[in-house]
């Protein structure tokens, strides 16, 4: 309750000073969404005077170290419809931020943080992983800021598929560019990685004579169960050993994804939220018990919180304006508040709290300021955030 009060307290006095108010809910915040704010604050060019600017990018820099998540995590592609988004909350990527903010100001104080960041280490990959450790971010402060030692201590060091895209991308010097085949060379294993990324390392590595004998020995390497059916992954395959002209030995297949129990339940819930959003009439009572079904979905405690979450930003679009529209509101605004994933990801917390401004933001402008409103009355730091965020077009 204490915490409450003074963040109410806080957002009276700064009520006038938004920007002033989002630096002071940066302490206020899980570490990764502070450095965020300050970031946004410093790239948008809200902040002026050099000295001002300076401590912002120093105290960002402090609370991007502070996060949970070494390194972003993308989805593996071909394994569904789950696409990379804009977020990047991790400690490399918030790290990349703030020292390219630096540069800006002062190249030289920017070229001596480079120093101070780990070289990421990607996660070995297994048959039940949907997302791999995207290095990327490290990758370009190497091409700033990295000697050509730098650059081939990259190269000369990769363990994972996840690296080859980075490592072709920093090459823009010979001696790196004669790294590479003996990076191709080291690499097998890992197969649900080696086929979602090998469309891409085809494309960039395909002058490189080492890649044949790369492809032919992950294609013949143990692989995970969707890369024996008919698929994305399968064809994938197929295509690569067609383009070589390769006879393989078949490949032993392991595990797959693990079974996923509600996913039949939720395709149901997709099917019933599809069948009150173009229905011709949502005055009918047959409407309004279809959506009382929906929700009671939402609150039965099997979903995810991100599914959770998702349905009740979907049942706030579909509902009718007025006061179940209001209630909707209220008690989705709870489930973000009271979430313990703040805590546990603050990155997957953000962006499912993210989530309804960004789609309101295209209805009326009444709808929209629902929303904010709502999110500023949480007594929720984090929401508040992202209220005072939008309201500045951050």
């Amino acid at each position: 309750m204490h915490r409450i009060w003074a963040l109410l307290f806080t957002s009276i006095l700064l009520a006038a000073d938004p920007v002033a108010q989002i630096t002071a809910l940066s302490d206020q915040v899980a570490p990764e969404l502070g450095a965020d704010a300050l970031l946004r604050l410093i790239e948008k060019g809200r902040i002026t005077g050099l000295p001002a600017q300076k401590t912002l990018i120093a105290r960002a820099h402090e609370l991007a170290r502070l996060a949970k998540d070494p390194v972003r995590r993308l989805p593996i592609p071909g394994l569904g419809p789950a696409k990379a988004d804009d977020i990047a909350l991790d400690r490399l990527s918030l790290e990349t931020r703030a020292i390219f903010a630096l540069t800006q100001l002062d190249p030289e104080l920017g070229a001596k943080a480079f120093r101070y960041v780990i070289k990421p280490t990607p996660r070995k990959i297994t048959c039940a992983d949907g997302t791999y450790d995207d290095v990327t971010a490290y990758a370009a402060l190497l091409r700033i800021f990295g000697t050509t030692e730098d650059k081939l201590a990259f190269v000369q060091s990769l363990s994972s598929h996840a690296e080859l895209s980075p490592a072709a991308w920093i090459a823009d010097e010979d001696v790196v560019k004669g790294a590479l085949p003996g990076a191709l060379a080291r690499l097998t294993g890992d197969e649900r990685l080696f086929t979602g990324l090998l469309p891409d390392t085809l494309a960039k590595y395909i002058a490189i004579p080492a890649l044949a004998d790369y492809v032919k020995r992950n294609l013949e390497a143990e692989a995970c169960k969707e890369s024996s059916v008919n698929g994305w992954q399968r064809n994938t395959r197929a295509a690569a050993a067609a383009a070589f002209k390769f006879e393989l030995k078949p490949p032993t297949f392991g595990e797959g994804f693990e079974n996923r129990g509600w996913l039949e339940d939720d395709r149901e819930s997709q099917t019933l939220f599809q069948s009150l959003l173009f229905a011709r009439n949502k005055n009918a009572p047959e409407w309004f018990t279809r959506f009382a079904e929906y929700l009671k979905r939402i609150r039965d405690g099997k979903a995810s919180f991100d599914r959770q979450a998702e349905m009740f930003g979907a049942a706030y679009i579909v509902s009718p304006r007025g006061l179940i529209r209001e209630n909707i509101l209220i008690e989705y605004i709870n489930v973000l508040a009271q979430a313990s994933l703040q805590r546990e990801s603050p990155q997957a917390w953000y962006r499912q709290a993210i989530a309804l401004p960004a789609t309101v933001s295209a209805l009326p402008e009444a709808e929209y300021e629902s929303v904010l409103r709502g999110y500023e009355r949480s007594g929720n730091p984090g929401l508040v955030l992202i209220a005072s965020q939008q309201r500045l077009g951050l």
